[in-house]
């Protein structure tokens, strides 16, 4: 009779080592849902897009990139409004796509920073002096906001009417769908 007692009391390791396992692939199943959960909310504002000021537009570590200048100066508000839904609609989808290379990351450059100002110039006929420097970037008050797409450092293209960058960020979207 004591043989049974003792039996009874004694640890089974295989069963702890089995509710261990299933326990750790739960928790990793359910920490898996919450990072996918937060990385596929829906962007609505700039704060959730990365921002560049200066030389940064042109020193990034992807190949090509689109960099969306805009200006939170109360003159472009209506023209900014405008694009919001199309800007934030293409950063959500981007970042649900950030594994494809043909997603291309989009970044903001807000113009009312007191550097990325030295790139607005004022009464220009030119709409955009395409470069591949901060310092010798020029974009027309007249264009904001524009989005222009940096290869290798150097603008390839740019965008400055609505349609047309509405335009070729759903270009993008439809092509990796």
């Amino acid at each position: 009779m004591n043989k049974k007692v003792v039996a009874k009391k004694s640890v089974n390791y295989k069963n702890i080592i089995f509710w261990g396992v299933i326990g750790l692939i739960t928790l990793a199943f359910i920490v898996t849902v919450i990072v996918r959960f937060i990385g596929s909310r829906t962007v609505n504002n700039y704060d959730s897009i990365d921002h560049v000021i200066g030389e940064q537009i042109f020193d990034q570590k992807e190949e090509t990139y689109i960099v969306y200048l805009y200006s939170t100066d109360s003159t472009y508000e209506e023209a900014v409004k405008a694009m919001d839904d199309v800007i934030f609609n293409y950063v959500t989808f981007q970042k649900r796509n950030s594994d494809d290379a043909d997603v291309y990351k989009l970044y903001a450059a807000d113009l009312t920073n007191p550097e990325n100002a030295k790139a607005v110039v004022f009464e220009s006929e030119t709409n955009m002096l395409v470069t591949d420097t901060f310092s010798s970037l020029k974009v027309s008050d007249k264009s904001i906001p524009v989005i222009i797409v940096i290869k290798n450092g150097s603008v390839i293209s740019y965008d400055i009417t609505e349609n047309d960058i509405s335009d070729y960020l759903q270009t993008i979207i439809e092509e990796n769908k």
